[in-house]
């Protein structure tokens, strides 16, 4: 089997690692609930055991690196060498952030994230302490349209002695893909996978992809993982290139061509 994704991640953080604050309605997300889903988000990445050629261990402490070093600065690089010498020397003058030498583009991650620009969803992103979120529709059930779907949301609005809905793991673990390449691997799982996100998605988080692409690598899968340069959410920017690619994986590339036009 051959997967492609357009990866979105239920977990309850967006990443552990430096983050922007500031909302895309000009609200401030709130620093005291997302200093608590930092410190979650940091013992999740642990727990899942990631690693990484030229890393190591993935924790909260190298994963902005992993991502810039893997996947953002190669898009910005292939970006930046596509274009010409006029519009190459245009937009570095408009993004200072960028340095461009070699051939190559390189920048911080603090200069990254001001790039990207704010946030589009608050703390919590997905399981809304509201439950307002299409998320939380998603697990509803007969005649209850929302449930929480994390213990973290439903305490925050029930107490400490609120107990998640007895399916909810079932139905988490269905919707998880770690689930099946970490807790219970799947031995019968697709072994090539093509992972695409824009750099400028603020509806998946970054790590979504990233730590996806991790733990695939470490099972020995074929997965292709790249990174739009300056694309939003669901972009999809080389269909072409992902066709050819299912000839490759699937030996199909050519097969049969000859007699198909003759017919």
């Amino acid at each position: 089997m051959k997967r492609r994704l357009v990866v979105k991640g239920l977990t309850a953080a967006a990443a552990a690692i430096p983050a922007v604050t500031a909302v895309a309605s000009g609200a401030q997300a709130d620093q005291t609930l997302s200093g608590e889903l930092r410190t979650a988000y940091g013992e999740h990445v642990a727990s899942l055991g990631l690693r990484a050629k030229g890393y190591g261990r993935l924790t909260a402490r190298n994963l902005d690196d992993y991502l810039l070093k893997t996947f953002i600065e190669p898009s910005a690089t292939k970006h930046l060498a596509g274009l010409s010498d006029s519009a190459r020397a245009a937009y570095l003058a408009a993004n200072p952030f960028i340095t461009w030498s070699g051939g190559r583009a390189a920048f911080t991650w603090a200069g990254f994230l001001t790039h990207v620009g704010a946030r589009r969803k608050n703390v919590p992103s997905f399981d809304t302490l509201d439950m307002a979120s299409p998320e939380n529709n998603l697990f509803g059930t007969g005649t209850t349209r929302t449930r929480h779907f994390t213990l973290w949301s439903l305490r925050k609005q029930y107490g400490d002695s609120a107990r998640l809905d007895e399916d909810i793991p079932a139905k988490l673990a269905l919707m998880n893909p770690m689930h099946h390449l970490v807790d219970q691997v799947n031995a019968k799982r697709s072994k090539h996978w093509w992972i695409r996100l824009g750099t400028k998605d603020t509806d998946t988080s970054h790590t979504v992809a990233g730590n996806l692409h991790a733990r695939l690598a470490q099972l020995g899968d074929d997965v292709d993982t790249a990174y739009y340069w300056d694309a939003g959410h669901g972009a999809d920017l080389d269909p072409g290139v992902f066709v050819t690619w299912i000839g490759l994986v699937t030996g199909y590339a050519g097969a049969g061509r000859g007699s198909d036009q003759s017919a």
